[in-house]
């Protein structure tokens, strides 16, 4: 089963930092996870 995890905050709110974290967690329980980006407006 896929799931969908996104950040969404303005700029300096920490979103990369939780995403790091939350992917090295991720990880450390053993799912794949893919990162991707979209460019803001």
């Amino acid at each position: 089963m896929s799931h969908l995890i996104t950040f969404e905050g303005i700029d300096g709110s920490g979103k990369s930092t939780q995403v790091t974290r939350v992917e090295k967690w991720l990880r450390e329980e053993g799912y794949d996870v893919l990162l991707t980006r979209e460019p803001g407006g």
